[in-house]
């Protein structure tokens, strides 16, 4: 049986296991039936069938990936139960589909439906993680390396340091001597080596908050989870909200579309988790050589394995995409057929995954203990899973498989294939993965931080997201006994630390003149506080881009910075972010943008005065907004578009929105969060949930939208509302 609540969350309840999982595919099915197909057909390569040319770049890349294969080899291992619930889940959607039709989508897609399969929901989990990897930034360093040179590439090294907060043990920072320095200066060494591969580079860019906080530290004696996930806004929302109850389990949580389990979000009745993305490095880059179909190895010329691959383009002519398989993977970047290519080796790509069954066995946990130990066995992506179970225990464990490498070069830029030095020597086992449970200091925070300082396993080369966990430390440090409401205005909170120091700073210079003396005097009384309804948000922004242009003008040229902030590669807003990070980082006492000189200063804060005027000089919120756009966008216009939402932050506060480099460009926000959780160990009927959207994926319906004005307003819709209601 499936029912809705207000916001038309569906709740399942069955009477077997296997009728659970039929029943949520059917409920999947009714929400958010062209998202499965959206997923499913960018990870197949086919989206040019149904949007035109624009998205075959994309169909290409997927083809390149042969994620279709991976699915298959990942189905094929499944053990009897975790298959069956994937079958029952896919036979729940065709059943909903012969019933009731496709909706709307479908028609002016110009597409009809083809029968759902286990293999497409491997590939829906694989299509939304693949992107979200590390490879994309090693391209950035790479190209970055071989077009400005290395001083260059150096300078915007977002690497750890000393000061910075780590994820294990809770409290620790990085030391001032750094005990993978050695490690971290060997890779850099390697690549010296490796950089003579990379020159054909020069021709060719997600976050998140989980803290839970232990009994010590809470009004009722149990601790409270609180997550929210960070991403780009995808229309519908990427996560979908459900509760499911069956004799062998119930739970409630946030789930993606075609997946028959909550790898992410969500509690059981007596634990509940939550992730985010640690940046584990599973994916490396390798330069390949070719002669022909012959690729080079360290074992001499060997055979590539390849075959044409047809993709049909709406409204265009067929296009064949060869793709090619070697030793090391297949190629992602590039030509063989000019002599060099990319290709990337990926654990979820590597080998038959049998991760799925983790699914399962999470729901069955009646601990954190057992809910840590149910995760041997998942392989990616790589995430920060924090837990808390109703007798009060508090855990993290780093969840996935990294590989065991040799030559850390690759965890910066691309290598050569053929070298055996940096070929993957197994992978990390479960045992030694970073893991911590009720420790002493009762709080566990992960925001993208670096997650430990220790040698190994060498979790990142570079992870330099370290304010929104310095905030988080910071309020729980000056909170009493926390409860339910404070987890939640946490969540809501829009003080940057880094914005606050350039404020300090500032506030020692000066009093300037003109536009320059308007702008810092806005800052500093703002105090690093980029609320929704002052204008000290926007004037923040259009500063912090001015400056950000001056400072790399100076420091590599005005030419390499116009490039930095336009060349369009995904990474490079991420390294350029994390970049500025660092100016405000302490280091030896002294950050580095307390030596930045008055001229500079007062040329940037003009500047930015000037922008901030040209967008009206109006609260952060009404130029700083949600701009999801649906997949069929470039097929029917605007129609289908959800509505827009205006909010504070940036990608430095816990509530976060980030957005693009480019001064004069728009504030339309490019990261934000998609899913919030707050969960109370000792009244689980209490816990709230919300997302950006709504549970329906049917443009005009009434559950379309609907949670965007509670998400907005950094409410909580009632996971559990027959019980109480979490705030609105």
């Amino acid at each position: 049986m499936i029912t809705r609540d207000g916001y038309g969350i569906p709740a399942v309840v069955a009477d077997s296991e296997e009728q659970a999982w039929f029943e949520l595919g059917r409920a999947c099915a009714e929400d958010r039936l062209w998202q499965l197909e959206y997923d499913r057909r960018r990870a197949r390569g086919r989206l040019a069938e149904v949007v035109g040319a624009g998205a075959l770049p994309a169909d290409r890349l997927a083809r390149r990936l042969r994620l279709t294969d991976a699915a298959d080899n990942d189905v094929a291992a499944m053990d009897a139960r975790t298959l069956a619930t994937f079958e029952q889940y896919a036979a729940g959607i065709n059943s909903y589909v012969a019933e009731h039709g496709t909706p709307a989508e479908f028609e002016r897609g110009g597409i009809g439906w083809e029968p759902w399969t286990p293999q497409d929901s491997v590939l829906a989990f694989k299509i939304r993680h693949v992107l979200m990897g590390v490879w994309q930034y090693k391209i950035a360093r790479a190209v970055l390396r071989a077009r400005a040179g290395a001083e260059a590439a150096a300078k915007l090294d977002p690497r750890p340091l000393p000061g910075m907060r780590v994820t294990v043990p809770p409290l620790d920072r990085i030391p001032d001597s750094d005990p993978r320095a050695e490690l971290l200066e060997r890779a850099r060494a390697d690549v010296e080596a490796a950089a003579g591969h990379l020159g054909f580079l020069a021709e060719s860019e997600g976050g998140s908050n989980a803290w839970v906080l232990g009994a010590s530290r809470t009004a009722t004696g149990k601790p409270l989870l609180a997550n929210d996930s960070h991403r780009a806004l995808d229309a519908p929302n990427t996560y979908w909200q459900a509760r499911l109850t069956c004799p062998a389990f119930t739970v409630s949580g946030a789930t993606f579309p075609g997946i028959p389990g909550f790898p992410h979000f969500g509690h059981n009745g007596r634990v509940g988790w939550a992730i985010t993305n640690a940046a584990g490095d599973a994916q490396d880059l390798f330069v390949e050589q070719f002669r022909g179909e012959r690729v080079r190895t360290a074992d001499g010329w060997r055979p590539a394995s390849v075959r044409d691959e047809r993709i049909r383009v709406r409204g265009g002519e067929d296009h064949v995409e060869r793709c090619w398989l070697t030793p090391n993977g297949p190629v992602v970047h590039g030509d063989p057929r000019d002599g060099a290519a990319l290709s990337m080796r990926w654990t979820a790509t590597d080998g038959p995954c049998e991760q799925f069954g983790v699914l399962r066995r999470m729901l069955l946990a009646d601990s954190v203990h057992a809910l840590l130990d149910a995760q041997d066995g998942w392989v990616d992506p790589l995430n920060n899973l924090v837990a808390a179970d109703v007798d009060g225990h508090i855990g993290y464990l780093l969840r996935g498989r990294l590989p065991a490498r040799g030559s850390l070069a690759a965890t910066q830029v691309p290598v050569p294939g053929w070298q055996r030095e940096h070929h993957w020597r197994g992978l990390v086992p479960f045992a030694e993965m970073p893991r911590t449970e009720d420790p002493p200091e009762d709080i566990i925070v992960t925001a993208n931080n670096t997650v430990t300082a220790d040698e190994r396993p060498f979790v990142s080369h570079a992870r330099n997201d370290c304010y929104r966990v310095e905030r988080i430390h910071e309020l729980a440090a000056a909170s009493g006994p926390a409860t339910l409401a404070d987890m939640r205005t946490w969540q809501g909170d829009t003080r940057s630390v880094a914005a606050r120091r350039w404020a300090e700073l500032l506030a020692g210079r000066g009093p300037f003149s003109g536009e320059a003396e308007k702008a810092r005097a806005v800052l500093v009384a703002g105090e690093g506080d980029l609320g929704p309804s002052s204008e000290t948000g926007l004037v923040h922004a259009c500063f912090r881009r001015e400056v950000a242009q001056r400072v790399l003008d100076r420091e590599l040229g005005e030419g390499t910075r116009s490039w930095l902030m336009t060349c369009g590669l995904p990474g490079m807003p991420v390294v350029l972010r994390r970049w500025f990070a660092t100016l405000t980082w302490p280091r030896d006492g002294v950050w580095p943008a307390q030596e930045l000189d008055d001229d500079l200063l007062v040329d940037a804060l003009a500047a930015g005065w000037q922008r901030a005027t040209e967008a009206g000089l109006v609260p952060w919120g009404e130029v700083h907004a949600t701009a999801a756009r649906h997949p069929l966008h470039p097929v029917v216009g605007t129609e289908f578009d959800p509505p827009q939402a205006g909010i504070g932050g940036d990608n430095e506060t816990i509530q976060n929105g980030a957005y693009g480099w480019s001064p004069g460009a728009s504030f339309d926000i490019t990261n934000l969060s998609v899913y919030r959780q707050v969960l109370d160990l000792a009244e689980l009927g209490a816990s709230g949930w919300v997302v950006p959207g709504g549970a329906s994926g049917r443009p005009g319906t009434d559950h379309y939208a609907d949670q965007l004005g509670v998400w907005q307003r950094h409410g909580l819709v009632p996971m559990h509302p027959e019980v109480t209601r979490a705030g609105e």
